[in-house]
């Protein structure tokens, strides 16, 4: 029994391997929840945080230079598509608060097209950053690509996005998750979609 206690703390055990994984990615968790204080910066943060978890996912023990390399790399793009998102999101409020409190006529089919039009914008979300660090294309591309990606491989994308649907969940539910997402809950969530992608994306390197 002993002996087999020490080989669990042994440093290539596999247990000892998911405890440095998960210190990684408590540290880039907490550095991309700093970049997303100012909300215009989390585009290029989540850009960056996706990168790093990339390069963590092929053996990288590196984590602030892969993650200041992920902002120099993507910033730009990612910046454009954050802020395009959030203007999405505003109207789609907007429209939300306006179709439920005001007499509209066919107001429930607006708000079934509506909100299937937005669905749909979040699970290409989730192909975004994927798309962006692992190939190189104009903005355009990879928002062609992403929406590709996103019904092509329609039952990945829903398990990505059931990862986010689990996490709000326990998130809501229960309190300490609170504080296991501020460690590495959204750096765990992107581990794991790069992971599920993975598969993918190889495929068209």
């Amino acid at each position: 029994m002993e002996e087999h206690t020490m080989k669990v703390f042994e440093y290539d055990s596999s247990f000892m391997k998911f405890i440095l994984l998960l210190s990684r990615l408590t540290v880039l968790n907490i550095i991309w929840l700093l970049c997303c204080i100012p909300v215009v910066t989390a585009g290029a943060a989540t850009a960056a945080q996706y990168y790093t978890a990339s390069r963590i996912l092929g053996g990288s023990t590196e984590v602030w230079r892969n993650f200041k390399t992920g902002l120099r790399l993507h910033w730009k793009r990612s910046s454009v598509i954050w802020t395009a998102f959030a203007l999405l999101t505003a109207v789609f409020a907007a429209e939300y608060y306006i179709l439920t409190t005001a007499a509209v006529p066919g107001k429930t089919a607006l708000l079934a097209i509506s909100g299937l039009a937005f669905l749909t914008a979040v699970l290409i979300m989730l192909w975004i950053y994927p798309v962006m660090i692992n190939f190189t294309g104009s903005l355009g591309e990879i928002l062609f690509n992403s929406f590709v990606f996103t019904f092509m491989y329609a039952p990945i994308t829903l398990i990505a996005a059931a990862f986010y649907g689990v996490a709000g969940f326990l998130f809501i539910r229960f309190n300490f998750t609170k504080g296991l997402f501020v460690l590495f809950g959204q750096s765990l969530i992107v581990y794991g979609i790069l992971v599920l992608f993975e598969k993918v994306l190889r495929k068209y390197r």
